[in-house]
């Protein structure tokens, strides 16, 4: 009696990654879509899957909890959606030194690692462990953006005090008293604004015309 004996083989697929992608400009008319796209192209050469992209416009030196972006990132963190963060550079998660590091510690204790496409590394390694080396650049990565966001500042004091030297106008238009009636209906509008939320996210937040949100931002940024 003859038995056919048929050898089972197994092929072995690699499951990829569930990563987020990150994307970050200070203002409402600067687009992210290019930091996107240079980021869609690092998850396709790793075989990584974008699970999410979260993006905002806001500027890096706000608090975290000030930050839609980030609180949607950490919540989905929270929940397990990904493993991984893509982002172009560091000043993306934030200018802030102490805010950067605090998103990082917190990140890293749900062993997710952030991968910097500026320097083509994560910052935990395979083992979920953060290196010396590692923790040392990012701690100079993030002082330097800071140096970045002081000199800018300093840039723009100077020339509005050159401006004022030649008798020319700076700040809020002269006769911007004659706005405060208008300005007294929108204390939240004001409120989301002077705390870096963009016009769009003001629109969902309190229900107001993107007109109207427009017109208030216009009135009260310097």
């Amino acid at each position: 009696m003859t038995s056919n004996i048929i050898n089972p083989f197994f092929i072995t697929v690699k499951m990829k990654i569930p990563v987020a992608i990150f994307g970050r400009v200070s203002l409402d008319s600067m687009d992210f879509q290019r930091q996107i796209s240079d980021l869609q192209k690092v998850a396709d050469r790793l075989n990584y899957e974008v699970v999410s992209i979260v993006t905002e416009k806001i500027s890096g030196a706000k608090n975290n909890d000030e930050r839609m972006g980030i609180q949607q990132l950490l919540q989905e963190a929270r929940e397990g959606k990904f493993k991984k963060i893509l982002c172009t550079e560091v000043s993306r998660l934030g200018r802030s030194t102490i805010q950067t590091l605090s998103l990082l510690e917190e990140l890293h204790q749900m062993g997710i690692s952030v991968y910097l496409q500026d320097l083509n590394s994560e910052t935990l390694n395979e083992n979920g462990e953060i290196g010396f080396q590692t923790e040392i650049m990012l701690h100079m990565l993030s002082l330097f953006a800071k140096n970045e966001r002081r000199n800018l500042i300093d840039r723009i004091r100077s020339g509005m005090l050159q401006a004022k030297k030649n008798n020319i106008h700076c700040g809020r238009p002269k006769g911007f008293e004659k706005n405060d009636d208008f300005l007294s209906k929108y204390p939240k509008v004001i409120e989301g604004i002077n705390r870096g939320f963009s016009v769009r996210e003001c629109v969902k937040l309190y229900d107001v015309s993107l007109g109207t949100v427009a017109k208030i931002r216009k009135m009260i940024i310097i």
